[in-house]
């Protein structure tokens, strides 16, 4: 991965030919929305009654939104498994792995697609190591704490082109580290868990950091690289040292530069838009109303007086 990876957000009814080369390229995009950055890509697909069936490109986790009555799988067999699938039910499907699955009525889920390479990063990074296989867990069985998770997911989902990027990179890392610490060989092993916050060194950098990229689209694992930390070490330590996650504070400083731009500039609010990090005029515009209460227009007219 290039240090600048772009995150691409794909909307319901993108065409093939814009998620060429996508984790979820095997999951027709009329079955809903996409998102991926470098850490993994995830999509909340709403359909059915359905059927797929493909084999896995990437490592992949299901959770499901709505209950699935009858619900059909198998995987890397001939022999399909009929069962209840209740509200929070968690599949893992591994890289290569030749799935299929029916549902009988629609259903509404999340699916997380992770590159190898990259979770084998994320293992290294959080276990020392890179040697791991996945353990699914049994058929309709309910993961409480993955569902919180996917409901985060789900929200965000929900503000459209106003998705915060860096908070589903983050969301997405944080779900990577719970499947490879609850259902992989990973599982017998603890990790390393270093507390404590960011050294005075370590927040200076990332501040630096932070604010010569603005306008790019950060990740989560960049940033815990930058200060030699895990990713999920560096979520902790970031909000004890902060008081703040890392994409509340990104958030609060692309707002503050928006606003002095705005103030003491005449550029067009698209370009202010794109030179701190906001996908669109309407993007900042709708985080402006939401966290400051007012409008580029509004504050450049109380400024200026024009």
């Amino acid at each position: 991965m290039k240090e600048a990876d772009r995150l691409k957000w794909f909307s319901l009814g993108a065409t093939l030919a814009e998620t060429d080369g996508s984790l979820l390229s095997s999951v027709p995009d009329e079955w809903g929305p996409k998102f991926e950055a470098s850490s993994g890509a995830v999509t909340r697909t709403m359909t059915g009654p359905n059927s797929i069936s493909f084999n896995a490109p990437s490592h992949m986790a299901l959770l499901l939104l709505t209950p699935q009555p009858g619900r059909e799988v198998a995987l890397n067999s001939d022999r399909k498994s009929q069962f209840l699938a209740p509200v929070g039910t968690l599949e893992i499907v591994p890289c290569n792995a030749e799935l299929f699955a029916h549902w009988p009525v629609p259903k509404e889920n999340l699916l997380l697609a992770l590159a190898p390479a990259q979770l084998d990063r994320l293992a290294g990074l959080e276990f020392g190591r890179n040697d791991f296989e996945f353990r699914s867990p049994p058929s309709g069985r309910i993961d409480e704490k993955a569902l919180l998770l996917g409901q985060f997911i789900k929200e965000e989902f929900r503000k459209g082109e106003s998705v915060n990027d860096l908070y589903m990179d983050s969301l997405i890392t944080v779900f990577s580290t719970y499947l490879l610490r609850n259902y992989s060989t990973f599982q017998d092993r603890r990790a390393s868990q270093p507390r404590g916050g960011l050294t005075p060194r370590a927040w200076r950098d990332v501040q630096d950091y932070i604010r010569a990229n603005i306008g790019d689209q950060l990740s989560v694992e960049r940033l815990a690289l930058l200060v030699g930390l895990s990713p999920s070490h560096f979520l902790r330590a970031f909000k004890q040292t902060v008081g703040q996650s890392p994409h509340q504070y990104v958030l609060a400083t692309r707002l503050e530069l928006a606003e002095r731009l705005v103030a003491t500039t005449d550029l067009p609010f698209p370009k202010i838009a794109s030179i701190v990090g906001f996908s669109s005029h309407s993007h900042l515009t709708a985080s402006m109303r939401r966290y400051r209460h007012t409008t580029p227009s509004e504050l450049r007219r109380a400024c200026t007086g024009r």
